[in-house]
């Protein structure tokens, strides 16, 4: 059946009136589809302005940011195909997602509106934070990620009031990851360290993880036989107990190691001299006592 429309001044009206009768469709050319050269569900201009290439179908399953979501799915959820933590809240986007918790959200750092970010809630109540769920099963390069190369991981940061992307967040010449934002004796780096958590490398095989070559926590202001007093590089004053038990070591660096068999050299507490670099203070949870010392035998 062939329909003609002669009516001037009323053709517009009669063809939408036709279209919602159902008798003919009309897509204005306006709302064509965008165009999608290689089929693989991202449109081409979407694709070049992602740096992708939208006439190869196989980035569309690819996954840039190794945050176990291909690209495909990080358009359609509208989240970033290079950064793997979309609302930067420490919860990884395909964390986020295959998680499942109600209480976070792939584009919102605070999903519940509670104050603490996703990465830092504890959905499942098991007493591990959400951002470090997988740290014993993913591996390192797509998780952790540390941009400013300052030894604390990204997710973490907020937790130390640093920033992402300045190594030295107070700017007092000391990088965020040889900061002790709590006074214990520990620096940043590793507080979060785990033997679940084997992210930090040790690219001389000496046994000591890269982020901990050339730690200096501060010096030693004075020690009577029984209080270690030691000055941090912020200034603030750590001081414990040394026992019978108490561990004293030689930092192992090319100093301390004059043997070259990249083994750290026990030390005696009549090397805590004051104006002795300390590179760290372990203390014992449970006595509050100091548990171990890392001195240099000179200053790094």
């Amino acid at each position: 059946m062939k329909l003609q429309l002669s009516l001037p001044g009323k053709g517009v009206a009669a063809v939408a009136a036709l279209a919602t009768a159902g008798l003919f469709s009309v897509m204005p050319t306006a709302h064509a589809a965008a165009r999608d050269s290689d089929g693989d569900g991202i449109p081409n201009r979407w694709e070049r302005n992602h740096g992708m290439n939208p006439f190869r179908a196989a980035d569309a399953s690819a996954d840039y940011d190794k945050d176990r979501l291909t690209n495909l799915r990080e358009y359609r959820l509208g989240s970033l195909i290079r950064d793997e933590d979309t609302d930067n809240d420490g919860h990884d986007d395909g964390d986020e997602v295959k998680d499942g918790f109600r209480s976070t959200d792939i584009d919102d750092p605070d999903a519940d509106n509670d104050g603490i970010e996703d990465g830092d809630e504890d959905a499942d109540r098991d007493g591990t934070d959400n951002e470090d769920e997988d740290d014993a099963s993913e591996n390192c390069r797509a998780d952790d990620d540390d941009r400013d190369h300052d030894d604390v991981d990204d997710e973490d940061e907020n937790e130390f009031g640093g920033s992402v992307r300045d190594a030295d967040s107070d700017d007092d010449g000391v990088e965020d990851g040889d900061e002790d934002s709590d006074e214990d004796g520990e620096s940043d780096e590793d507080e979060d360290d785990s033997l679940e958590d084997d992210c930090s490398g040790d690219s001389d095989g000496d046994g000591e993880s890269d982020e901990d070559e050339g730690d200096l926590l501060g010096t030693i202001d004075s020690f009577d036989g029984t209080t270690l007093v030691v000055t941090s590089l912020n200034g603030f004053t750590i001081s414990g107990v040394v026992t019978a038990d108490t561990e004293v070591e030689f930092e192992d660096d090319e100093d301390g190691d004059s043997d070259g068999d990249g083994e750290d050299r026990e030390a005696t507490t009549a090397d805590l001299q004051p104006g002795v670099s300390v590179a760290e203070i372990e203390f014992d949870d449970e006595t509050g006592a100091i548990e171990e010392v890392e001195i240099y035998l000179t200053t790094p």
